[in-house]
């Protein structure tokens, strides 16, 4: 899928010291399979890939408990991941290219300046800590409430028709919100 070397490549031009491992490994082709999704590339004189045809030297395979695992940020193990082709080759690119790092602050700075950068890297993060911990609350609050000897475990329609309930709830809630700020702009007119 040469769609993704675009974005592979800007992952490696943010990470200089592995594009300089990479280019040591010039004119060998490299091919990724995770979740679907097989990408190849050749690596160029320069340490970027460039899209390649043909047979693989070396193709590194995530099976998906590598996902599973990465999203529990836990790291994968050697049953998690498979190497096909040069072994040798495969070995020396799998940390090369499992040590890239995405910086957005990078990204926004060249966007919009250092200050604004600066400004959405911070309230990314603090909506990202937020979300992070709202899904560790519901995690944990799930996990207690599974623990416990008498509670039920809800089939499909118990806990669709709850779901409803809850939007039916929200809804009511922005009616009457939209009803008390008519009658208070009412109130001061």
């Amino acid at each position: 899928m040469s769609a993704l070397l675009p974005i592979i490549n800007h992952l490696i031009q943010q990470n200089p010291q592995h594009q300089r491992n990479l280019a040591e490994f010039t004119g060998k082709t490299v091919s990724f399979s995770i979740a679907g999704f097989r990408i190849q590339g050749r690596i160029g004189e320069d340490g970027f890939l460039e899209a390649a045809q043909g047979m693989a030297d070396t193709e590194i395979i995530f099976h998906n408990s590598t996902i599973q695992k990465l999203l529990q940020n836990q790291q994968p193990g050697v049953g998690d991941i498979r190497i096909d082709g040069d072994l040798f080759l495969g070995m020396a690119l799998l940390p090369i290219f499992s040590g890239l790092r995405y910086d957005a602050h990078a990204d926004l700075n060249r966007l919009f300046g250092e200050n604004a950068g600066a400004l959405i890297a911070e309230k990314a993060d603090a909506v990202r800590q937020t979300v992070k911990q709202i899904g560790q609350s519901i995690a944990e609050q799930i996990g207690e409430f599974s623990r416990e000897p008498e509670s039920p475990v809800p089939d499909a329609a118990t806990l669709e028709a709850w779901i409803e309930e809850v939007d039916r709830l929200r809804d009511d809630v922005a009616r009457l919100n939209a009803r008390l700020d008519r009658l208070e702009r009412d109130i001061w007119l």
